[in-house]
């Protein structure tokens, strides 16, 4: 008898989880077609309500990001996607929006990067296409421009953290003074988007992506900040 009611149980659970899925699934439908006819706004009001009503959901925080005024703080959005909920429908969507932000900073090497990650884990995105024909629009001699200057091409490629990026040149050097502090080697690049400074804070400098992102993840995990890895 006990067995049965924990097996009923589960299946109460189960399907009151599809049931918010859907709900879920059904309430963002309906702000991206707001969003289509210039609604944004509306959107940007609703998503608060959304977020308690379906934590960490992957499509209410595509929408969050969507809204999102300020691009730095839209591509941790849309990075956190990529990271946590590859699996899901929005995770191409996201990859490519992280992708459009460093193309557009002319971070060239980078944006390549997140475009490598977009074939190799979503072959059959509808995005492929349309960044093919970006990627073929990048000016020659900067399409090996990293987040410093060039290197040579026989250099070996190198990584690096980026902690923060700010439209305000002290809120990036309070970020400096953090790490710096902690004893890691720090870098703030100042990069032009759209007539306005963004200020990118890099930490450290790896030999693979994959040691970068461990130390990226050891940095969220003592002090709760978030990391992405690009090339140097």
């Amino acid at each position: 008898m006990k067995w049965n009611l924990l097996i009923l149980a589960s299946v109460v659970i189960a399907a009151a989880g599809a049931v918010r899925a859907q709900n879920a699934d059904a309430d963002v439908a309906r702000e991206m077609k707001l969003i289509q006819n210039g609604q944004a706004e509306v959107v940007k009001a609703d998503v608060p309500a959304l977020l308690t009503r379906y934590p960490n959901n992957p499509g209410v925080l595509y929408l969050q990001a969507l809204t999102t005024n300020e691009g730095a703080d839209a591509v941790r959005i849309y990075q956190s996607i990529v990271d946590n909920f590859p699996a899901s429908e929005w995770a191409d969507d996201a990859l490519y929006k992280v992708y459009q932000f460093y193309y557009s900073l002319g971070l060239y090497r980078t944006a390549e990067m997140k475009m490598a990650q977009l074939k190799k884990n979503y072959p059959t995105s509808q995005y492929l296409t349309d960044a093919a024909a970006e990627t073929q629009q990048i000016p020659e001699e900067k399409a090996d421009s990293v987040l410093t200057t060039a290197k040579p091409a026989a250099a070996a490629e190198k990584f690096t953290l980026q902690v923060g990026a700010f439209t305000a040149a002290v809120n990036a050097e309070k970020q400096r003074t953090f790490f710096e502090g902690l004893g890691y080697p720090v870098e703030v690049l100042n990069r032009v988007k759209e007539g306005r400074s963004l200020f990118v804070v890099l930490v450290g400098t790896f030999d693979s992506a994959e040691q970068a992102k461990a130390q990226g993840a050891e940095i969220k995990k003592k002090h709760n900040i978030d990391t992405m890895v690009t090339t140097k």
